[in-house]
């Protein structure tokens, strides 16, 4: 009995040796090819610092904007090299444009879906009132062009220095501001004494009074009210919205001014920027591009079927955009420049001078 234990003792000491040098033998061959001098791996996932991000808006759950918010976060996670996490508070559920916006650099929120417009509600982002101005633009296309010159990209840098609210991307064809009134608005002249509800916007109050109308702030929730209590004969928005929130019973004629452009727009705070390693920057970057587009995508499938409706609910007119151009005149914008009030004095001419160049 002890010589089979012995045995048996002997058999497993050997097979542990046997083991062991396959083991042995495992180890000293390189687990993969060797990379090349030259190859970077500060950009691994292992190297990355993580971040959890919030990005914040004002929209409801199945509005576009918020869909493309959604198709941020999903693009940004499913990148495994850059480590970054984004979660997703539309609804205004993180507070208002201005809470989102001014509160970025203390951290009320990391990130920001809205339009380019609102930048300008902060002090340092001022000559963005210029870019949102009333027929400033012909098309979606000159505004954009502007928007990636270089003209642009220096005031976007100069804004995130000093706002500390830096714009990942600024695209994505928008529906532009229109026009809907109980009486035909065929040219400039039939403005004279019009009674419209206006944006609180010191820039669009100025234009209508420059056409002859009278402005009046209304809030938006208070809209429908108005215009069917006749308080105001007209308003100012996109089609989308005329549809959406009903004031087609309440207007009988809308008219295509396209009279503001605007783009999407995606928002980071300076601060987090700052601690992103280049390729974070890169993925963030890349990703808010897709995710404004695709959201103009969804806004221009959905165009057709709003102006169907319209067509079948209010009276269509043709405007004479020309008029108004004419009669706000050429002076209008440098006016407003030289006041120095919205803008900063000069920042027109630089806009002037890329539409003329642009136009040639």
């Amino acid at each position: 009995m002890k010589r089979k234990i012995a045995f048996l003792l002997i058999i497993v000491v050997l097979a542990s040796l046997v083991i062991s040098a396959c083991g042995s033998t495992k180890t000293n061959q390189p687990a993969s090819p060797k990379a090349p001098a030259n190859t970077s791996t500060t950009n691994s996932p292992s190297t990355e610092k993580k971040f959890t991000l919030k990005l914040a808006g004002i929209k409801t759950e199945n509005d576009p904007a918020t869909l493309a918010m959604e198709r941020f976060a999903e693009i940004v996670n499913s990148n495994t090299s850059a480590n970054i996490t984004v979660k997703t508070f539309p609804n205004s559920v993180l507070g208002s444009v201005n809470d989102m916006l001014s509160g970025m650099p203390n951290g009320i929120t990391d990130m920001f879906y809205n339009t380019l417009s609102c930048y300008s509600w902060l002090e340092g982002a001022k000559k963005f009132n210029a870019v949102a101005a009333p027929f400033i633009w012909n098309s979606h296309d000159e505004l954009q062009a502007f928007l990636d010159s270089d003209i642009a990209k220096g005031w976007f840098e100069e804004a995130a220095a000093s706002t500390g609210v830096r714009v990942l991307a600024a695209a994505g064809e928008l529906p532009p501001r229109q026009l809907t009134a109980n009486r035909p608005i065929r040219s400039a002249a039939d403005f004279e004494g019009l009674k419209i509800r206006t944006a609180e916007s010191a820039l669009v109050q100025q234009t209508m009074k420059k056409l002859g109308a009278t402005p009046v702030v209304i809030p938006f929730a208070d809209l429908y009210m108005a215009l069917r209590q006749g308080t105001v004969d007209a308003q100012e928005n996109n089609f989308i919205t005329v549809k959406n929130n009903s004031l087609y019973e309440v207007q009988k004629y809308f008219m295509k001014t396209d009279y503001i452009r605007d783009v999407s727009a995606i928002f980071i705070s300076e601060n987090i920027w700052k601690q992103l390693s280049p390729n974070q920057q890169a993925v963030l970057q890349e990703a808010a591009r897709k995710a404004v587009n695709y959201e103009a995508e969804l806004i221009a499938a959905s165009m057709d079927e709003t102006m169907k409706f319209l067509n079948e609910h209010m009276t269509y007119v043709e405007i004479d955009v020309k008029s108004i151009r004419d009669k706000l005149g050429a002076n209008f914008y440098k006016e407003i420049d030289d006041a120095g009030g919205l803008w900063p004095t000069g920042t027109i001419d630089k806009i002037l001078e890329f539409k003329a160049n642009y136009n040639k």
